[in-house]
């Protein structure tokens, strides 16, 4: 099936204070190239990608290091201080600098480096109107915690069924989503990505079924486990 052509939105203005690295976790090196690199190499290489729109933050010193500094298919914007200030003011970018407002965007974390063409084919045949996201289903056995003085214990076991794990890209109407972040500001709720911000302004987003692999680089770990994946592609 042929798919019409896709803005992504990045946003890559944070520092990633769990990496415990004085370099933001976006910039480390995965194998020879950074995990930003390997992320756009990923997006821009798909034929229906038609560029990328990049939040970075005011003060970084790293993006014209980047490959992919001054490629035509990437903008960056200055980022704002929230993910999903990033997000919407990357959104508005797009519409400004594109004249695009009710067309569907994809919204992708920068340190999802291993997001798979067969994974945004399946996003991009989703023709729902409350939007979409990547996501799989939880394969181990899911606990509630309570806290008896600070300590955690079971509360409930949740049935895994019901449990899915959110992955990126997300993919919304570009107003749409505009608007639902805007209404949540004012909000109570924790907003972690973009599909929790529709939820809020009574959208239900399709769960489309990704990949293990397209995990998110957040511990340092993480960067352990990327860089074996890597190498294991490299040798197959």
């Amino acid at each position: 099936m042929k798919h019409s052509s896709i803005w992504v939105i990045v946003p890559a203005a944070g520092v990633g204070k769990r990496m415990q690295s004085t370099t933001p976790k976006q910039y480390l090196k995965l194998g020879e190239r950074t995990v930003l690199d390997h992320t756009l190499m990923q997006l821009l290489s798909h034929e229906n990608i038609a560029g990328v729109v990049l939040g970075i933050g005011a003060e970084d010193d790293y993006w014209p290091d980047s490959l992919w500094y001054g490629h035509a298919k990437v903008m960056p914007f200055i980022g704002g201080k929230e993910r999903s200030d990033t997000v919407r003011l990357g959104l508005e970018y797009l519409m400004q600098s594109s004249n695009l407002s009710n067309e569907f965007v994809l919204v992708h974390d920068a340190a999802r480096p291993f997001i798979t063409h067969e994974s945004i084919n399946a996003l991009l045949a989703n023709t729902s109107s409350h939007g979409c996201l990547l996501a799989i289903p939880a394969k181990d056995t899911i606990k509630e915690s309570a806290f008896d003085k600070g300590v955690p214990s079971v509360k409930r076991t949740i049935d895994r069924r019901l449990i899915w794990q959110a992955q990126t890209p997300q993919k919304f109407v570009i107003q749409a989503l505009i608007q639902a972040l805007k209404n949540a500001e004012s909000s109570t709720s924790e907003i972690t990505d973009e599909s929790s911000a529709m939820e809020l302004s009574g959208y239900q987003p399709e769960l489309v079924e990704g990949d293990a692999r397209n995990f998110k680089i957040t511990l340092p770990i993480d960067l352990v486990i990327a860089n074996a994946l890597l190498s294991y592609d490299a040798s197959c």
